[in-house]
């Protein structure tokens, strides 16, 4: 095996190919070759010193594990977008026989993130589901896990009209495009003035308060996506008349067990959907390692459908 290997760079805002040495996995770790890797929002870093980019990939296990040579893993670690990656070995899952290493790498941090939050809210069988931003990466995924979880029925918001018949397609049963204060009429409407049991909302900011207004009295909002930021003014009063609970939720890399044990968690259900199909990465395109640029552009651009991949193979 070589010492160096090629990598792509942040710090400046974009992505650039470099070369950089082979990381060597200290104990507990796995050294996994790359198959390919998945773009999100947060790659692409801006007035630092550069650094290996990425964190969401699929590939084959090469060292660190003798019991584990060989095996196709999709998981999560800094430092992804190389040739190689060092992955504590809780920060992986198995990928499934049939599934291509570019849906692998679109897949893990949607699974843990969106299965994590539903089970904060702790959603049962026969409730209804409100997913706000559901186009986005995790949206799409937590239409579809919402429905293999059992929910009776599965609403989700979009800004794009043109975009509903993804929501549908991946499981919604009734796309909105309302993202304002209109959202809560339209999910009450929509209820026969019920409201959502659990709301996964991707959005933030003053959509935090809607959906207060969108739920069923007594039901949980979980807060996983800040794409209109990360601070919210609500109306206390609001939460408290509608009993709603209110929890917000971010997966970290420390302490190691937040995201092990959320992965962990995928086993039992989670992952046979994936091996069945129930569950499936919505590719946007796939784009060579060196286009990065190309492929940071199309996410950039906000009119993706899905993940934008890289492959290295």
């Amino acid at each position: 095996m070589p010492n160096t290997m090629r990598a792509l760079l942040t710090g400046t805002g974009s992505l650039r190919v470099g070369t950089v040495p082979i990381p060597v996995p200290e104990p507990g770790q796995l050294l996994v070759r790359t198959a390919a890797v998945s773009l999100n929002n947060a790659d692409a870093s801006s007035g630092g010193v550069e650094r290996v980019a990425g964190y969401e990939f699929s590939g084959e296990v090469v060292g660190g594990d003798d019991t584990l040579l060989g095996q196709r893993v999709m998981g999560t670690a800094p430092a992804a977008f190389a040739e190689f990656v060092a992955v504590d070995r809780r920060h992986v899952v198995p990928v499934p026989a049939r599934l291509a290493p570019a849906a692998a790498a679109a897949l893990p941090v949607a699974l843990f993130t969106e299965h994590g939050a539903l089970t904060v809210a702790g959603m049962e069988p026969g409730q209804t589901v409100l997913v706000t931003a559901g186009s986005s990466a995790l949206g799409l995924i937590g239409i579809q896990l919402a429905r293999v979880l059992g929910a009776a029925r599965v609403l989700a918001t979009t800004r794009t009209a043109g975009k509903r018949a993804l929501l549908e397609r991946v499981g919604a049963d009734l796309a909105l495009c309302a993202d304002g204060a209109d959202l809560a009429d339209a999910v009450l409407e929509a209820t026969h003035g019920a409201g959502a049991d659990v709301v996964l909302d991707h959005i933030g900011g003053a959509m935090v308060d809607v959906v207060i207004g969108s739920t069923a009295p007594g039901g949980v909002v979980v807060s996983v996506g800040r794409l209109a930021g990360a601070e919210a003014t609500i109306d206390l009063f609001g939460l408290a008349r509608r009993r709603v609970r209110l929890h917000s939720v971010s997966y970290g890399f420390t302490p190691p067990e937040v995201i092990g044990d959320r992965l962990a968690a995928l086993a039992p259900v989670v992952l046979p959907a994936v091996a069945d199909g129930r569950i499936a990465a919505v590719i946007d395109s796939v784009h060579p390692f060196d286009d990065a640029a190309a492929a940071l552009e199309r996410l950039r651009g906000g009119v993706a459908e899905g993940k934008v991949v890289l492959t290295l193979t």
